[in-house]
This record gives C-alpha cells, sequence and structure tokens, in this order.
C-alpha cells in the first residue's frame, strides 16, 4: 500500500476506514479483511468491513463513536480500547467520565491509520443496504468480503499519518469553509461529541505550554 495525500482525496465522494496502525503490515500483505474488533462488539453486528462515504462520513462515524463510549459503563469497555483509559478497576458499573472518553480516543485515534478504499456499490456492498440519515456513516461491505491491497492507501495530512491528524484535518476545512458560509454552529452541532474531544485536547496543550505561575 502506497500513502496518498488528504488533499488528493474526493472527501465528497471516497469510501475510508481505520484501523490500528499496527495491522497495516498484514493488511498491505493479505488485504482488509473482516474481523470482530471492539467496534463490531459495541454494534452486536456481524464479521464484516465497515467504511464511511464522504467527509460527513468520516467526522459522523467517529463523532458517533465518541458518543457511544459517553454511554458506557466503565466495566462495558470493550477488552481492546481498556489501555486507552486510565482506569485501574474495569469491574465498576459507574459510567465512563468524559474527559476519560477524550483521554482515551486522543490516543486510541493516534494509534490508528485512515485507509481510502476503492469499493463499488453492488461489488463490494449492496445498495439496500445503505439507506437511512446515518447512511454515510458505517456502510457494511458484503459478509466475510475481503478487500485487496491494490484498492487501498494510506491517507497523510500534514506529513503524519495518524488517524487522529487526518480527522482533525479534515474537520477544521469543514468548519472554516462552514464559518464562510455562516454555518459553523450546524457544523459543531451535528459534530458536537468529536468537536469536544478537540477542545478538550486543545485546552490540555494550551496548559501544558503555559508558563508555571512562581508566588
Amino acid at each position: 500500500m502506497d500513502n496518498i495525500n488528504l488533499k488528493d482525496v474526493d472527501l465528497n465522494n471516497a469510501h475510508f476506514h481505520f484501523t490500528l496502525r499496527e495491522n497495516v503490515d498484514k493488511i498491505a500483505s493479505e488485504g482488509l479483511m473482516p474481523q470482530r474488533g471492539g467496534a463490531t462488539q459495541l454494534k452486536n453486528d456481524k464479521q464484516r468491513i465497515y467504511v464511511s462515504r464522504g467527509y460527513k462520513g468520516m467526522l459522523g462515524i467517529k463523532n458517533s463513536f465518541i458518543f457511544e463510549f459517553k454511554q458506557l459503563r466503565i466495566c462495558d469497555i470493550p477488552q481492546d480500547y481498556r489501555k486507552y483509559f486510565n482506569i485501574e478497576d474495569f469491574s465498576s458499573t459507574e459510567q465512563v467520565k468524559e474527559d476519560d472518553v477524550y483521554e482515551a480516543m486522543e490516543k486510541r485515534f493516534k494509534d490508528e491509520v485512515y485507509l481510502l478504499v476503492d469499493v463499488k456499490e453492488g461489488e463490494d456492498y449492496r445498495p439496500e443496504d445503505v439507506n437511512g440519515l446515518a447512511a454515510d456513516l458505517d456502510i457494511g461491505l458484503k459478509e466475510n468480503h475481503t478487500i485487496s491491497p491494490d484498492k487501498l492507501h494510506i491517507i497523510e495530512a500534514n506529513n503524519s499519518t495518524s488517524a487522529y491528524d487526518v480527522v482533525k484535518s479534515v474537520y477544521d476545512a469543514f468548519l472554516s469553509s462552514a464559518k464562510k458560509a455562516g454555518q459553523e454552529d450546524i457544523v459543531r452541532s451535528f459534530n458536537d461529541d468529536l468537536d469536544a474531544m478537540f477542545e478538550y485536547v486543545r485546552k490540555k496543550e494550551k496548559a501544558k505550554n503555559e508558563p508555571m505561575e512562581i508566588s
């Protein structure tokens, strides 16, 4: 698999899939294969590959992911996500704190890459499976369907291939365009959990870089 710059991606129509960076070598040799990971467990769905379509789909699925984790009890956090949480007792039935979710999702997104996936309606997924208001967020490919490496590219933005930087670049561009049209509040509202995570990270970085006051 080669890299492709975000600027060269059709953000209105392209299909995307995020995966852990540690999976890239295997995917490059064997292709993208359906697995039952943490994302599938959260939805209790079949073993299949899921992709999002267009920049709205990319932002929407990440926003949805953060939202879903904010609704979880600590004991319900999927096993492969627990290492990203600074939590000692995962048997607790308390709801996960928002800041803990933002902190964990920042780490997780930085451990992931975003793939540009060359898939076609009818060939890789059924048209009847794409419907509803959230259709572009989570398109399930045919069950047990594998995507060959030649149909995959790793997306990079600002010399980084982390999913965090890719999604942040897409969101910033989307928000900037919305501001010019006077629709900033609408964009923030549709991506409120994602926006809240970016704001949390921004404040954390600002506090870290501010000089300490000496009394």
